[in-house]
């Protein structure tokens, strides 16, 4: 989680990276965040969300399913960015809750379905609780 909240200005330029390979999810969830006011890069795989990362591109928060195509899944990515960007915040989404545990040791777990609204929010507080 960040050290210090984002307000403000700051809060509508905030980045997140959203990793979900199926498209139409992939395109709700960074519609809802758009519409938030939020920047949101979107990959189809760990693997070019890793690219990214591996670029140093600026990033304040990651969204990532847990099952993806390639040689990286989504907790892999979010440990990845953790070494990266310490103080980005994670959410780790999946239908197989058999991943709650390890997504908790990174971030938030939230299990599919979910609405975008309540990821919205939800990445919304992460990055501002004072919003709450």
């Amino acid at each position: 989680m960040l050290t210090q909240p984002l307000s403000g200005l700051a809060l509508c330029r905030a980045r997140v990276l959203v990793v979900e390979d199926e498209v139409f999810i992939r395109l709700d969830i960074a519609d809802a965040l758009r519409t938030s006011g939020l920047t949101v890069v979107e990959a189809a795989s760990a693997d070019d969300a890793a690219t990214y990362v591996d670029a140093g591109e600026p990033l304040d928060a990651l969204f990532t399913d847990v099952q993806l195509p390639g040689a990286l899944n989504g907790l892999s990515l979010a440990r990845r960015v953790l070494v990266r960007h310490p103080n980005v915040s994670i959410v780790v989404t999946s239908g197989n809750d058999m991943f709650r545990k390890e997504a908790l040791g990174l971030g938030t777990f939230v299990p599919k379905p979910y609405e975008p609204l309540r990821i919205v929010r939800l990445i919304n507080y992460l990055l501002d609780p004072t919003q709450a």
